[in-house]
């Protein structure tokens, strides 16, 4: 029944295998990610040495990433415009779900590149009044560029975001980013001290634009690139069954894998897919699945008093398992020298994190052990599916910047979680659901011990 399914997906996938995905590089300045601190330690599998079951749940986790990206971009494309600088206007609340894990902190600056109507011309005024970045995603959630105020001081300029192989010139003046896929996804973050800090980085927004590069350099203007479609599903419900492959294959004909390993994996896929028995692309797939859902609950690189830290992340290589989890729980995560997600979901005692029956958590910072930033810190609280939970007190987060935050006597700050106003904390107080909750604090700009890894994260303790 399903055998026109393997036949319409392989050559999709043999084309896709066959393309570099890359192209030369001119002697123009690149803008490029760094290697992150901690770096995490790829295990391949040749795919010559996988088989049925295991080579589709294999190409499974290998194409996931792209897939989340896909609809997200196809999502807010359509509600936004391609080739488009969005701004957002006011902080993040339960009705923001597009992207999982959104903040309270930052105003986001987004768009969703489309580079096969060509290069895109990002141009940014001087910003040192306040932290900010651009993240350059590649549809392979691969942070593979940044400006802002740590790659690149804060300084205005124009930054050109090009496709593979493109060989053109840039104008005076103008800085070069490669782009490994045509579809790019730019993440911008503003810090906001609070809602009147907004209009500040309005007035940010109305001196920077994004626009094609022919409009600088007075080319002629290239046709619109292809429309996105719409997107089969939302990006939080990727499908585990061999429908999965159709979609998948339509997305590796835009943006071909960008290494090797990824290359040859999506070839053998191809090849043999015919041959499949159409019940093994369901097995497959739902195998896939599985393991980037245990992938998510088990934490990363480190577990700490329940803190579950990952600093590899953000680029990623062929390490597939890591990009998988992190596109499930946190797409569009940064390098860790730009910011640290540390996640707890269980408590001291391992005890899953749960607000019902009047329960109550704490968590102390110990004098003069507040997380080291060069930025800002925050604690925000999520639902199990990564978003926030709608509270009638309508907080969400914690940080450096909450007013009204009281030390104690011996210089400890003592955060109290629960869903019902427990009394006394005040600004201390960080209501949470009433049922299972997660946890995610942020450090941007980490810096000495969380920048190293060494920083101790304190628990999160049940008061009994």
């Amino acid at each position: 029944m399903r055998r026109p399914i393997a036949l319409l997906v392989a050559p999709a996938l043999v084309a896709a295998a066959c393309s570099s995905g890359s192209g030369d590089r001119s002697e123009e300045e690149n803008v490029t990610a760094p290697t992150p601190t901690i770096e995490t330690t790829a295990t391949t599998v040749a795919p010559d040495e996988l088989s049925g079951a295991e080579l589709v749940a294999e190409a499974y986790v290998a194409g996931y990433p792209l897939m989340v990206t896909i609809r997200t971009m196809q999502r807010l494309g359509g509600l936004l415009g391609v080739n488009n600088l969005f701004w957002q206007n006011a902080l993040s609340g339960p009705d923001n779900r597009f992207i999982v894990a959104p903040n309270r902190d930052t105003l986001y600056s987004i768009a969703v590149l489309d580079l096969r109507a060509g290069p895109m011309a990002l141009t940014l005024p001087e910003v040192t009044d306040r932290y900010y970045t651009y993240q350059f995603l590649d549809a392979w959630t691969e942070s593979f560029a940044y400006v802002g105020t740590r790659s690149t001081g804060g300084r205005a300029g124009t930054w050109v975001v090009t496709p593979p192989g493109w060989s053109g010139t840039l104008p005076e003046g103008a800085e070069r980013i490669d782009s490994p896929t045509p579809q790019v996804f730019l993440l911008g973050r503003f810090l906001v001290d609070d809602a009147a800090d907004v209009a500040n980085v309005d007035a940010i927004r109305r001196q920077a634009s994004l626009r094609p590069l022919s409009e600088i350099s007075g080319e002629a203007e290239a046709p619109a690139p292809p429309p996105l479609g719409e997107p089969a599903g939302t990006a939080q419900a990727i499908p585990a069954d061999h429908t999965f492959f159709p979609e998948l294959a339509a997305a590796l004909a835009v943006n071909p894998p960008t290494t090797d390993h990824q290359r040859a994996l999506f070839d053998r896929f191809a090849a043999v897919l015919p041959d499949l028995d159409p019940a093994l692309l369901d097995e497959g797939a739902a195998a896939g699945s599985a393991r980037i859902t245990d992938l998510a609950g088990a934490g990363a690189d480190r577990l700490v008093d329940g803190w579950s830290v990952s600093t590899g992340i953000g680029t990623y290589g062929d390490d597939l398992d890591t990009r998988a989890m992190v596109a499930r729980i946190g797409w569009g995560a940064n390098v860790a020298e730009e910011a640290v997600y540390p996640v707890a979901r269980v408590d001291a005692e391992q005890a899953p994190l749960d607000g019902r029956g009047g329960a109550i958590y704490r968590i102390t910072f110990p004098a003069g052990e507040l997380p080291p930033v060069d930025a800002f810190w925050s604690l925000s609280v999520y639902g199990p599916d990564m978003f926030f939970a709608p509270h009638q007190s309508g907080r969400y987060t914690i940080g450096d910047r909450t007013p009204g935050l009281v030390l104690g006597d011996d210089g400890s700050l003592e955060i109290v979680l629960s869903h019902d106003d427990p009394g006394d904390p005040g600004a201390n107080w960080l209501p949470v659901p009433d049922g299972p909750f997660v946890l995610m604090l942020r450090l941007y700009l980490p810096a000495g011990p969380a920048a190293d890894g060494s920083y101790h994260y304190p628990p999160v303790v049940a008061e009994s």
